[in-house]
């Protein structure tokens, strides 16, 4: 071979290997993110893939699926589409990227997703992606896509939750919507969780979720023809616009389309935030209930800081309460709208809550009657009073504004918003005040009997009069006054209270309130012991049963520190060994043998209630059995076995027993 031949194939050698050098170096270059940034239409989405979990992968590994071919395949178009770009002639504004669901299932990316079963969505939504993409959804084969897009500008292949609710919504009456647990765990308060409200009886009683949040779905998610036509102008396609199964297939199945292109956007949230509580009832009745709207969304009020009710901020409406066209505790239409009752309250609640319903109405009632005594008052000090004056206007305005505050709450009714009622009257006895002073009169109204700082405010949105009830406190045995407790800022709810595993749980024990009411401060002060040991004391001083009959011990002078206080200033439960502070020796046996004679009566005589409690006895008799288990508890209570008293406990005692025996069927 001459040398001219062998310098030219050398030449051409060697510009096919700087050829497929140049190749594979265009190959790498344009395999890199940051080449794909060079169009300048792709600088938004370059910039969401930088902030976005999936940053330390390659576009080209999502965009082309994996294999050599696929990449090969996937240069052509990515040549295709530069050369389109260069000439300003691609037929799009811009190419249109799709990701394979093989690129997203790949070995080492989400190649195990679909057999982690559930998983956490946002909110606590529960999500499983095996049936999603294993199972057609609604007649529809899903791909990775299909969730996972980008709708919103700055978010790089994120869940789009409104292609969720379209598919989850659209079609379905909200009523008949599928079942809320399918996809949300109830919110169950546990030491871990804590929850606004605790769904524990609500899961228990099997309550449906619409029956206190109503609708949750906005939007129907419609298409508009007009949304066709910004993708297809031609007539072919716009006549197919009623396939829904060849537009599902074409646009989801086999290619990427964002569900929200086509449909209007279907919202999943309560109604009641976003329109109004009531429910959609005008059609048939006028709308009478504008005041109890108000007060349930705390607004209106003059001169009072909005506060909206625990239950209108927890996306409740007006039928959580007040079953319309339908029978309690069924939700079968009754054809009656009931007015809510205490009743109500319970299956939500718990048993008892009903109790509070009455306290707040009767405690708005007090206070309605003295501050509409206290408007017809000052109503009759501004008879004489010049309106068109500078002080006139200030004293009417200001009636006008107690009047409307006052109406507020008596036709709003205060158990839709127990707090914000409170403020209203408060307020309007203010105004009241304020009117005779500007009027320049010198009656004084009476204070306001109640401070809305005794209760703290998270509690008493819901147990506002607490403070003016006493109730029986099992952990010790007695009353319990929650204004002594909670006035003058001594004490506040969460003292004795917590909210950590159930809503209201007492966490006070009884050696918690000894620490605080046995104190040496306390005992040596001489406090009275009557408002936790009445039963006690009754039995000393003999009032116990209108016995009359009081101990020695009482009748000589001698209170309760004077067994009960040790040589330390510490209160005791004091035995018979204290009598020999003051008795003779052997005093403390004989104190043990009343102790232990009493006992035996106690127990024979419950044993004698077992036996007649079954009995058929007549009317008379079943009258002394009840007094018999009535002196029987008394005496329990009481614990010292006749310490306190004997001669009452013993006489008592014995006659309570041989009035059983007499009960007692002839053998």
């Amino acid at each position: 071979m001459n040398r001219k031949i062998r310098n030219r194939l050398t030449l051409l050698g060697a510009g096919v290997i700087l050829f497929i050098l140049f190749i594979f170096a265009s190959m790498e270059f344009t395999s890199r993110s940051e080449f794909c940034n060079t169009c300048h239409y792709m600088e938004p989405f370059y910039r969401a893939w930088q902030l976005s979990s999936h940053s330390d992968v390659a576009c080209i590994e999502c965009h082309y699926p994996p294999g050599i071919l696929s990449s090969f395949e996937g240069k052509i178009k990515g040549l295709e589409q530069l050369v389109k770009y260069a000439t300003q002639s691609y037929r799009r504004s811009k190419p249109w990227a799709e990701i394979p669901d093989e690129s997203c299932l790949r070995g080492g990316c989400h190649d195990k997703r679909l057999l982690e079963g559930e998983v956490k969505f946002k909110e606590e939504i529960l999500f499983d992606h095996a049936p999603h993409l294993t199972e057609l959804r609604r007649g529809k084969k899903l791909r990775c896509t299909s969730c996972h897009s980008q709708i919103v500008q700055g978010e790089h292949i994120t869940v789009t939750s409104s292609s969720c609710f379209l598919c989850h919504f659209k079609g379905k009456d909200a009523e008949a919507s599928p079942n809320c647990t399918h996809c949300h765990d109830a919110p169950v308060q546990t030491a871990q969780q804590l929850v606004s409200y605790d769904h524990t009886l609500i899961v228990q009683h099997d309550i449906p979720c619409q029956k206190c949040h109503g609708q949750m779905v906005v939007g129907d998610g419609a298409v508009p023809l007009e949304n066709c036509m910004d993708c297809h102008f031609e007539q072919d396609y716009l006549d197919r616009y009623e396939d829904t199964f060849f537009i599902h297939q074409n646009h989801i199945t086999q290619h990427k389309i964002e569900c929200q292109r086509c449909h209007l956007q279907i919202q999943h949230k309560s109604v009641s935030r976003s329109a109004a509580v009531k429910p959609d009832c005008q059609s048939c009745h006028p709308d009478y209930h504008k005041t109890q709207e108000m007060l349930f969304f705390g607004t209106g009020g003059r001169d009072v800081p909005n506060h909206a009710s625990p239950m209108f901020e927890s996306g409740l409406n007006c039928q959580a309460c007040h079953i319309f066209h339908q029978g309690f505790d069924s939700f079968e239409p009754a054809g009656e709208t009931f007015i809510a009752r205490g009743e109500s309250c319970e299956p939500c609640h718990g048993t008892g809550y009903g109790n509070l319903l009455a306290a707040w109405r009767d405690s708005t009632d007090r206070r309605l009657k003295i501050i509409g005594k206290a408007i017809l008052r000052v109503e009759r000090e501004l008879k004489d009073v010049d309106s068109t004056s500078s002080s006139g206007l200030v004293a009417f305005k200001a009636f006008r504004d107690a009047q409307f505050n006052y109406q507020l709450v008596e036709y709003g009714k205060s158990v839709h918003n127990i707090t914000y009622a409170d403020q209203l009257l408060q307020a309007a006895q203010g105004k009241l005040e304020n009117a005779l002073q500007a009027a320049g009169s010198t009656h004084r109204l009476p204070s306001y009997p109640w401070s809305a700082q005794l209760v703290p405010s998270e509690c008493a949105n819901c147990h506002k009069g607490i403070e003016d009830t006493t109730i029986t406190v099992e952990v010790v045995e007695s009353k319990f006054d929650h204004g002594r407790h909670l006035g003058n800022g001594k004490l506040s709810c969460r003292t004795c209270h917590s909210n950590m595993r159930r809503h209201g749980e007492m966490v006070m024990t009884r050696s918690d309130c000894l620490n605080c009411h046995h104190e040496p401060d306390r005992a040596t002060a001489g406090e009275n012991c009557s408002p936790c040991h009445s039963t006690q004391l009754s039995i000393y001083s003999g009032t116990a049963l209108g016995a009359g009959m009081s101990d020695v011990m009482f009748e000589s002078g001698l209170d309760c520190s004077g067994c009960h206080i040790d040589e330390n200033g510490q209160i005791t439960r004091s035995g018979p060994k204290t009598c020999l502070n003051c008795h003779e020796e052997g005093y403390d046996e004989m104190l043990s043998q009343w102790q232990s004679s009493n006992a035996g009566i106690m127990e024979e005589i419950e044993s004698l209630l077992a036996r007649l409690e079954t009995a058929k006895l007549k009317r008379v008799d079943k009258e002394s059995l009840r007094a018999a288990r009535t002196a029987l508890d008394l005496f329990t209570r009481d614990g010292s076995n006749g310490a306190h008293n004997n001669l009452l406990t013993e006489e008592h005692l014995s006659e309570v027993l041989n009035n059983l025996k007499k009960l007692l069927p002839v053998s």
